[in-house]
C-alpha cells in the first residue's frame, strides 16, 4: 500500500466545545509511536526469533503489510468524523445498539486492562534492581503498593491539559527511540554471521515457526489507533492524523526489525548460559537485552536496555489510561451506554469521571491479577475484539454517506475493508484459547450496558435482527478456538494452518453479513450526532 494521499483542503476543523485541539503533527506521531513501543520493546523482538529463528525478522515486514490496511480504515474512519474514542461510536452507528455496545464494552475493557497490565509490567522490570518487588511469578506486597502509587501519577498526568501530556509523550517517546537505536547499533558491533546460517539455518523451524513469528509480531503495531481515540484534540486532523499514522507504522517497523537483527546478531550461546541454536530457549531469558548485553561484555547496554523499557513502560501507561478514559467518555455521550456523569468535562478539556473510573478498574486488576502474564493474554484480545467492526463501518459509509467528506480515503476499499476484518478476527484467534474462551463471556456482560441506552431510545427489533450477526459471531469465534490448533492453545481437531484457512473463510463470510446488515439497518443508535 503506498503512502496515504490526503486532500489538505478537507481538514475536519469542528470539534466538540469542551475539549481543547491543541495536538500538533508530531506530537501525534509521538503519541501513536509511544503507545505502541510500550513493554514489548523488551520481549517481543525476541520472542519472534524463539518462534521462528532468524526468518523470523521477516514477519515484522509481513505483519506491517497486514496491519497497514487495518491502521488506514480508521485513519478514514477518524478523519471523517473526529471523535474522542471513536472505536465506540462508529460501529455504534453504521450497525446499531447491539454491535455498538459489544464493541464498545469490549474496547473499554481492551483499554481498561491495558493501563494495569502495563504498570505492572513497569513494576516487574523495576524488581531487576529491587528483587523484593516481584517474586514467584507475581508482584509482592510492596510491588502492588508501589504499582499503586505509579498508576497515581498516571492519574495526574491524565488531569493535565492534554497539551502538557503531549509534551511529556514527546519527550519520553524520543527517549524510547534513542535508547533503542543505541542498544540495536551496540550490538550489531558484535554481528556473528554464523547465528543466521548454521543452527538449523534460516528457516530454524520452517515455515509453521514463521508463520507463528507473524502471528506474534501482528501484535507488535498495535496502538496504532491512538490519534483515533484523541482525534477530537488533534489540530487539523484531516491533514495531521494520515500523515501521523503511516509515519508511525514505518518507524515501528524500522525499530523492531532492527531489534530483531541486532539480537540475532549479537547472540553468544554460551555467553547467555543457552545451547548454541536453542533459539526457543530465548523465551526463557527473564531480561533478553540485559542477557545478549551480557554475553556481548557490554554490560553498559544492559543497563540502557533496562532503563529504555522502564521509560517505554511508563509513557504507555499514561496513553493507554487517555485512551480509556475517552472511551467511556464517548459511551456516555454518543452511545448512551454509560450514564451522563461520565461526559462531564474539567475547565481544561479533561472528562475527569471517566478518568476516575479508569483509575478505580485499574487499582482493582492489579491487586486481583498482580503479573504481567496474567493480565497481558486478556488485554490482547479484549483490544482486538474492536478492530474488526471498523472496517465494516467504513464500507456500509461509504453506501451510506457517499457525500460525506472524507479528508482521507482508503483505496480500494472494497478489498481492503474485508481484508482488514479477516486480518483482525484472525488476530482475534491467534491470541488463543486461554484469553478467547474469558474475554468473549465476558463482552456479553456489556449487553446489560444496553439498559442505559434504553433510557434514551427504545431498542427496536431491528436493532436486534441486524444486529445479531456480532453476537453469532463471537460464539464462533469461541467455538472455532476450541477446536482449532494446539499453536493456539485448540483441541487440534482443526490442524494448523487449515484452522487459520478456515477462520478466514468463516470471518469474511460474517463480513458480508454484517455489510448487508449494516446496509439495512435505518436506526440512529448514536446520539449527540453533530457532524464534525
Amino acid at each position: 500500500m503506498s503512502p496515504p494521499q490526503v486532500d489538505s483542503s478537507a481538514a475536519v476543523t469542528g470539534s466538540h466545545k469542551n475539549y481543547r485541539r491543541e495536538l500538533g503533527f508530531w506530537t501525534v506521531v509521538f503519541l501513536a509511536t509511544g503507545g505502541i513501543l510500550g513493554p514489548a520493546v523488551g520481549f517481543t523482538p525476541v520472542s519472534v526469533l524463539a518462534l521462528a529463528g532468524p526468518s523470523g525478522i521477516l514477519a515484522w515486514v509481513v505483519a506491517f503489510i497486514l496491519m497497514l490496511a487495518v491502521a488506514m480504515v480508521y485513519v478514514e474512519l477518524g478523519t471523517m468524523w473526529p471523535r474522542a474514542g471513536g472505536v465506540a461510536y462508529y460501529p455504534a452507528k453504521s450497525n446499531g445498539p447491539v454491535v455498538g455496545v459489544m464493541n464498545a464494552w469490549g474496547s473499554l475493557v481492551g483499554y481498561a486492562l491495558a493501563v494495569p497490565s502495563i504498570v505492572v509490567a513497569f513494576v516487574e522490570y523495576l524488581s531487576y534492581w529491587f528483587p523484593s518487588l516481584f517474586k514467584n511469578g507475581v508482584l509482592t506486597t510492596s510491588g502492588i503498593v508501589l504499582s499503586i502509587l505509579v498508576l497515581l501519577i498516571v492519574f495526574y498526568i491524565n488531569t493535565l491539559r492534554i497539551r502538557y501530556m503531549g509534551e511529556i509523550n514527546n519527550v519520553l517517546t524520543v527517549l524510547t527511540i534513542a535508547g533503542l537505536l543505541v542498544i540495536c547499533f551496540a550490538l550489531l558491533g558484535h554481528y556473528h554471521a554464523a547465528n543466521f546460517s548454521h543452527y538449523h539455518g534460516f528457516l530454524s523451524f520452517g515455515s509453521n515457526g514463521l508463520f507463528l513469528a507473524i502471528s506474534a509480531t501482528i501484535y507488535g503495531y498495535g496502538g496504532f489507533r491512538q490519534p483515533i481515540d484523541y482525534a477530537e484534540e488533534i489540530k487539523d486532523p484531516g491533514r495531521n492524523i494520515p500523515k501521523a499514522v503511516f509515519i508511525t507504522m514505518v518507524i515501528t517497523l524500522v525499530v523492531y526489525f532492527l531489534e530483531s537483527v541486532s539480537f540475532a546478531g549479537a547472540i553468544n550461546w554460551g555467553g547467555m548460559g543457552l545451547k548454541a541454536g536453542d533459539w526457543a530457549g530465548l523465551n526463557t531469558l527473564p531480561y533478553p537485552f540485559v542477557s545478549v548485553a551480557t554475553g556481548a561484555a557490554l554490560p553498559i547496554i544492559g543497563l540502557i536496555a533496562v532503563i529504555t523499557t522502564l521509560i517505554a513502560s511508563f509513557k504507555d501507561g499514561y496513553i493507554y489510561f487517555g485512551g480509556a478514559s475517552r472511551v467511556g467518555y464517548s459511551m456516555g455521550r454518543y452511545d448512551g451506554y454509560l450514564p451522563t456523569l461520565f461526559t462531564r468535562m474539567t475547565g481544561n478539556g479533561i472528562p475527569l469521571p471517566s478518568v476516575v473510573l479508569v483509575f478505580v478498574i485499574s487499582c482493582i486488576y492489579i491487586i486481583l491479577l498482580p503479573s504481567f502474564s496474567s493480565l497481558f493474554p486478556l488485554v490482547a484480545s479484549a483490544l482486538l475484539l474492536s478492530y474488526a467492526p471498523g472496517s465494516l463501518s467504513l464500507a456500509i459509509f461509504r453506501e451510506k454517506y457517499p457525500h460525506e467528506n472524507r479528508p482521507y480515503k482508503l483505496p480500494a476499499h472494497r478489498i481492503l475493508a474485508p481484508f482488514a476484518f479477516v486480518v483482525s478476527s484472525l488476530m482475534i484467534y491467534w491470541s488463543g484459547w486461554n484469553s478467547v474462551h474469558i474475554l468473549i463471556p465476558s463482552v456479553f456482560v456489556g449487553l446489560l450496558l444496553l439498559f442505559f441506552y434504553a433510557r434514551k431510545s427504545r431498542i427496536t427489533r431491528e436493532d436486534v435482527v441486524y444486529g445479531v450477526w456480532f453476537v453469532v459471531y463471537q460464539l464462533v469465534i469461541v467455538a472455532l478456538s476450541y477446536l482449532g490448533s494446539s499453536n493456539f492453545g485448540g483441541n487440534n481437531t482443526l490442524a494448523s494452518p487449515w484452522d487459520s484457512v478456515v477462520f478466514a473463510v468463516v470471518s469474511l463470510l460474517f463480513y458480508y453479513w454484517g455489510y448487508v446488515s449494516g446496509l439495512k439497518y435505518k436506526g440512529n443508535a448514536v446520539f449527540n450526532d453533530e457532524v464534525a
